[in-house]
């Protein structure tokens, strides 16, 4: 009995022990799983600087920053196709790639407010993507590149064309630079009754009217042009679009004459009651949950769904409001809209005012007359220096254009951007006239009165601003986008020429390997 009872009680231990072993090695798996997967999760991380890709540094050059002081015989390092160290006292890491810039000018790339034909191969349709249309090897954007564009605004239009109507009476075949007056072209008057089976009168022409009561067609909400933001990143199809919609633009004379300035009026009035239903909407979620009393949420509900019924039902048939107008009443992006003439300068900045919203005009060829109202309206102007108006008969001087306008804009304090003649390469037309004479625009701009640093300002800092990327693009700031040129001299001379064109921290554009444009030594 006792030897049987021994026994029991060594089996039962060594039991308890294989089972003690058996638990304790199932602990140590347990335990030591995630300590496998940390393990390497630590040694195979890369640190950030293990991630950041190579170094190239500029070396030797005057650098035009645009938005500060210039920079003579400075240094700039770019990596990941961002700036990351400027000035004298910079010094160049082990390893890196060397441009040298010894007795060249660094510039920021330029920026051109008006594009089109360059790297987009077709307008897409409104169910597609601009960025399914981008094309990164236009070569078109060789011929931008060499003058010093590398980057622009381009605007999406379903008939393909630049947006651009002619005016009855005009021409078809305009000379570039001249902007004639309607008045002095004499045509026949044309009847549009805006019914081809309209019946006519058979003894004096006019149009028999119908019996049945007339209904007056209501007024269309006006349609806004598109325009997106690209870069011509040669070759490199990932950063080509900076952005979509940087405008609300209305179509030239949809906000002329009292009833279209009733209707837009009336536009954003809705659009205002939507922005503010949702900014109720928003007051009461955050009240009730911070834990405010539910009759104050529900009671600001209840004002956020009254005012957003209000707002659908002052538009007819209940339409949406556009969401591009909700982001110009934001101030998340401005008005563009053409205007030329002195009473459509004002009228347009009158409605700014009133409405509060940003204004871009653009043309403004009169505007030199206007400057206090565009100056009180805080609008900026896109111009053309080389642009002429022809003044009005017995209105010489309170009509057409001023050689001095870009002067006077500068001493107003109004920002203006520099526009070509022409939005897009053309080798077959005037030479000079197209997009690639957007630098000496900018020095027909110093001739008209304006400085250097403005002049060159208009076709850098003051049209990124425009486009809302002046935090990327526009001058050469670190934490900007590495986009640079090389020039052989003063960005504003005539003959001075872009030896390269960096986008992104890339080289898209070299001037002795492109041979875009000929090649020989500034004299």
């Amino acid at each position: 009995m006792i030897s049987t009872g021994l026994l029991v009680i060594v089996m039962s231990c060594v039991a308890s022990m294989v089972t003690a072993q058996d638990d304790g090695s199932r602990n140590r798996r347990r335990g030591s799983e995630p300590q496998r997967e940390a393990k390497p999760e630590k040694s195979e991380t890369p640190s950030k600087k293990e991630q950041a890709g190579p170094i190239t540094a500029v070396v030797g050059g005057d650098i035009h920053t645009v938005t500060g002081s210039m920079i003579r015989g400075g240094t700039l390092l770019m990596q990941d196709g961002k700036i990351i160290e400027l000035g004298n006292d910079v010094d160049v890491p082990e390893g890196a790639t060397i441009i040298d810039a010894a007795g060249k000018v660094i510039t920021p790339g330029f920026v051109a407010i008006n594009m089109s034909g360059l790297g987009v191969r077709s307008a897409p349709q409104k169910q597609d993507k601009l960025g399914d249309a981008l094309d990164p090897f236009d070569r078109n954007m060789k011929f931008a590149l060499g003058v010093g564009i590398t980057s622009g605004c381009v605007e999406l239009s379903s008939r393909g064309g630049r947006g651009r109507r002619r005016r009855n009476g005009e021409p078809e075949e305009r000379f570039l630079g001249l902007d004639p007056n309607p008045e002095e072209y004499v045509t026949e008057a044309l009847l549009d009754y805006g019914d081809e089976d309209t019946s006519l009168c058979p003894c004096c022409g006019l149009p028999v009217l119908p019996t049945e009561p007339i209904t007056s067609r209501p007024p269309s909400q006006p349609q806004p042009r598109k325009f997106s933001a690209i870069k011509l990143s040669f070759g490199n199809l990932d950063s080509m679009l900076l952005e979509e919609n940087v405008f609300y633009s209305p179509n030239p004379g949809s906000l002329t004459g009292a009833l279209n300035r009733h209707n837009w009026r009336r536009e954003v009035l809705k659009a205002k009651k939507a922005i503010q239903a949702e900014a109720d909407k928003a007051k009461a979620a955050n009240a009730a949950k911070s834990g405010g009393k539910e009759t104050t949420a529900s009671k600001s509900g209840s004002s956020s769904s009254s005012a957003s019924k209000s707002a659908s039902s002052s538009s007819r048939g209940g339409s949406r409001v556009n969401p591009e107008l909700l982001r110009l009443l934001k101030h998340e992006i401005a008005l563009r809209i053409s205007a030329e003439t002195v009473d459509e300068i004002k009228d347009m900045a009158e409605l700014a005012s009133e409405l509060d919203y940003d204004l871009i005009i653009e043309g403004g060829t009169e505007a030199w007359l206007v400057v206090d109202d565009v100056s009180q309206s805080e609008a900026q102007i896109i111009y053309t220096p080389r642009r002429r108006r022809s003044a009005r008969r017995g209105a010489e001087e309170t009509s057409g254009s001023h050689v001095g306008s870009p002067g006077i804009f500068q001493k107003s304090g109004i920002p203006f951007a520099v526009s070509a003649l022409s939005s897009s390469i053309s080798l077959g037309g005037l030479a000079g006239r197209d997009l690639s004479s957007l630098p000496l625009e900018a020095a027909f701009a110093v001739r008209g009165g304006a400085d250097e640093k403005t002049s060159l300002a208009a076709i850098t800092i003051t049209p990124a601003r425009m486009l809302g990327l002046d935090d990327r693009i526009g001058s050469i700031e670190v934490g900007k986008d590495a986009d640079i040129l090389i020039m052989n001299g003063p960005p504003l001379d005539y003959r001075t020429y872009v030896e390269q064109a960096i986008v992104d921290g890339k080289v898209c554009y070299d001037r002795a390997k492109d041979r875009v444009y000929p090649v020989f030594d500034r004299e």
